[in-house]
């Protein structure tokens, strides 16, 4: 997807705890065992001379949880300074796209690695964490990064809650009719939480609709 959406050169690095099956053209940068677990390793990114990245080179991090859909470089070259994807609010932080000049921001994990084990405990990740110790991060605009959930009409107006989800489980007819529309001029949809891309690109789950236009932008 990446390779398909961007103009200049660029090297993908891959933070990963398994490197199978994994194209030979990517960097594998292997997670340590830090005592830490899931979303929490996005932090090591800014950690100094982790990636191995000279101070004057830009990371766009990308999430698994995305699709690509249209041109990065708008993304890249947004704003100088540190750019994030919102969340459900689009004044709250969502780290799924995060662009940042290499080495600057080292302050973001070596804040939280000291007290790790507190920051764990009392917040739910590591956006809310980014959130809180950076509160100038210029946020993307709904032009360039859309969510699935927020943004598109992915969903049937009325759920009945877990009732609901009971019987569309049971009865796949009562699951919703229909497509997503696929966003114009977008360059990413973001996915929070359930569904992922993988669970409506293919028909729909639960109160969402199916979304064909995932499967084709997956492709390699």
């Amino acid at each position: 997807m990446v390779a398909r959406n961007i103009r200049q050169d660029f090297v993908f690095h891959c933070l990963t705890d398994n490197s199978q099956g994994i194209r030979e053209e990517v960097t594998i940068e292997v997670l340590p065992e830090l005592g830490i677990h899931s979303w929490w390793y996005k932090l090591l990114i800014f950690k100094n001379g982790f990636l191995k990245i000279s101070s004057n080179e830009k990371i766009l991090f990308l999430d698994l949880d995305i699709v690509i859909l249209g041109d990065l470089e708008p993304l890249i070259e947004y704003k100088k300074e540190f750019c994030i994807s919102a969340d459900t609010s689009e004044t709250r932080y969502n780290s799924s796209v995060m662009c940042f000049y290499a080495n600057q921001y080292s302050f973001i994990w070596d804040s939280f690695f000291i007290q790790k084990k507190y920051i764990m405990e009392k917040l739910h990740g590591d956006q809310d964490w980014i959130e809180l110790v950076y509160k100038t991060a210029n946020i993307y605009p709904k032009t360039v990064i859309k969510s699935f959930k927020n943004d598109l009409n992915c969903k049937t107006k009325y759920s009945f809650g877990k009732v609901g989800r009971w019987f569309r489980a049971k009865f796949p007819v009562l699951l919703p009719k229909g497509e997503t529309p696929k966003p114009k001029d977008t360059a990413i949809v973001l996915f929070h939480g359930k569904p992922d891309p993988k669970d409506v690109m293919n028909g729909p789950y639960d109160k969402y609709r199916y979304a064909p236009w995932i499967k084709n932008a997956w492709k390699l």
